[in-house]
């Protein structure tokens, strides 16, 4: 991606994980940042960071699941920088529980913050996508999007929906110039994973999963911060309502 403000990309979940991989990936290529998350410590971290790499960066703290934070937080961007030309919805929460087991409170939450967050964003930033010719508009779904996942049906549920919610606003924001894509990780390197780990009181460790994966290994944030990069540029040009399976080979068929 170009430097010297070529794009102003907004990040939620910027604090950690894929999203601080991604801001920090994007920083190194001269990107207007906006970076967006309820954890205003490490989001002033990331910010300093990304400043170092002599990115343009504006932090602003709220929650992913507030309509009130996300449309603070996009106009603040647009104002900041002067435009928006890509988002990155990569705020999410994991729980375990079958349907069963689930609380409401768990259920609740998680469907706000991994399926209401990508559309709060949507609908507060696609009109100013809109107004550039070549936006983009990424979230981060799972592997768990696109099969279901044992013990984690609120989890899943909430992915499955991001993949539908993106797949609808390729159909609906193509005509005018926006690409929506999703990018489906399988497990990856960060604080998430490790506490889904904790979560199963040691019954199945890291190398119980690393082993049903054929390349034999977690993904690295900084990977599947290269697809999304990838998709809000210029060389992703065609890719529109894409699901983009970023999972080591866990889904193209039975292994092992």
């Amino acid at each position: 991606m170009a430097k010297a403000r070529a794009a102003s990309i907004l990040i939620s979940g910027a604090a950690s994980g894929i999203g601080r991989a991604t801001a920090l990936g994007l920083a190194k290529a001269g990107v207007a940042l906006t970076l967006f998350d309820r954890n205003a410590a490490m989001l002033l971290d990331v910010a300093g960071a990304c400043r170092q790499e002599g990115a343009d960066v504006l932090d602003v703290a709220g929650d992913a699941a507030s309509d009130s934070d996300v449309k603070t937080a996009v106009e603040r961007a647009v104002k900041t920088h002067g435009f928006l030309s890509g988002v990155v919805a990569a705020a999410g929460v994991a729980h375990k529980g079958d349907v069963t087991a689930l609380t409401d409170e768990i259920w609740n939450v998680t469907l706000a913050v991994n399926l209401t967050g990508p559309f709060l964003l949507a609908r507060h930033a696609v009109p100013h996508l809109l107004k550039n010719p070549a936006s983009a508009f990424v979230a981060v779904s799972s592997d768990s999007g696109i099969r279901g996942s044992r013990g984690y049906a609120a989890y899943s549920a909430s992915k499955h929906g991001v993949v539908g919610l993106i797949r609808c606003m390729a159909l609906d924001h193509g005509p005018g110039g926006l690409r929506s894509n999703v990018v489906c990780p399988s497990f990856v390197a960060t604080p998430m994973a490790d506490g889904l780990l904790k979560e199963n009181d040691g019954a199945y460790d890291r190398a119980f999963y690393e082993r049903r994966v054929p390349l034999g290994r977690f993904a690295r944030p900084e990977e599947v911060a290269d697809a999304i990069s990838h998709l809000l540029s210029p060389q992703a040009s065609y890719a529109n309502g894409m699901v983009y399976m970023l999972d080591g080979g866990t889904t193209a068929g039975t292994f092992g």
